[in-house]
């Protein structure tokens, strides 16, 4: 289990100038205040002062990772989950983020195995990972400016300098072509695969949307879920394995 990561509250004083939270100064402060409890040993406190950041408006990857710690410190398996799969979400690249992922998924009860992958599939995975669609998307924007303004620049230089241009511009929109299709993959990848954990110590899944349906099987705190569907207070969900069903919402958390 790595510590939590202080240089959060800078993070966090940015991004919620740049969204416009409700009241960034208690955000801020409360994240400080957690920090320095989690420090103390005081986990139920920093879970508290967590808590009410994000309250307040936050969303910094570094929130949730630090919350997840505290949560884990307390024995909560599935809330620790739910916070590092958020973080996950904001910062799919992030080495510390990711190890107390699995660290604290190597403590759940259910050990369901994944779908074996052959080495291009997971080299694929791994690259899909590496980066959250906002950081793709400007990627793309930085791509296609580079090669429109070299294309540009090339209408005002010499015949030598506009070749150097050309090939930099035919660098940048090739980079483009073959970037594109995999950022469209993982947009609408990262759109439909909802996830949801676990919360409570146990939850029933039904064959449909109520008790009065066939009981399928038992899972417990901690399992993720990807959502496929919701009615009413049920959500319809799948299991890595391919199992799936019917599962309340109150005993979820979703990502």
């Amino acid at each position: 289990m790595k510590r939590i990561l202080p240089a959060t509250v800078l993070c966090l004083a940015a991004s919620l100038a740049a969204r416009g939270a409700p009241d960034p100064d208690a955000a801020t402060a409360a994240l400080r205040e957690g920090n320095a409890a989690y420090e103390q040993g005081a986990f139920a406190a920093a879970d508290s002062a967590y808590a009410r950041a994000e309250a307040a408006g936050a969303a910094d990857a570094r929130l949730h990772y630090n919350r997840g710690n505290a949560l884990f410190r307390l024995g909560r398996l599935g809330p620790a989950i739910l916070q590092y799969e958020k973080a996950r979400v904001l910062a799919p690249a992030d080495a510390d983020i990711r190890h107390n992922l699995e660290f604290a998924r190597s403590r759940t009860r259910d050990k369901i195995p994944e779908p074996p992958e052959n080495v291009v599939m997971r080299a694929f995975g791994s690259l899909q990972a590496s980066y959250a669609p906002r950081t793709g998307e400007w990627l793309a924007y930085g791509l296609f400016a580079a090669g429109f303004l070299a294309l540009a620049a090339g209408l005002f230089l010499g015949p030598l300098a506009r070749v150097f241009t050309t090939l930099a511009a035919v660098a940048c929109f090739g980079a483009l072509l073959l970037f594109a299709p995999l950022l469209v993959h993982k947009v609408r990848r990262h759109e439909q695969a909802a996830r949801a954990v676990v919360l409570e110590d146990a939850a029933d899944l039904y064959s449909g949307p109520g008790t009065g349906y066939e009981l399928l099987f038992r899972v417990h705190e901690g399992t993720t879920f990807t959502v496929t569907g919701r009615e009413g207070e049920w959500l319809a969900v799948t299991l890595p394995d391919g199992r799936g069903g019917f599962v309340r919402a109150a005993l979820v958390g979703e990502v």
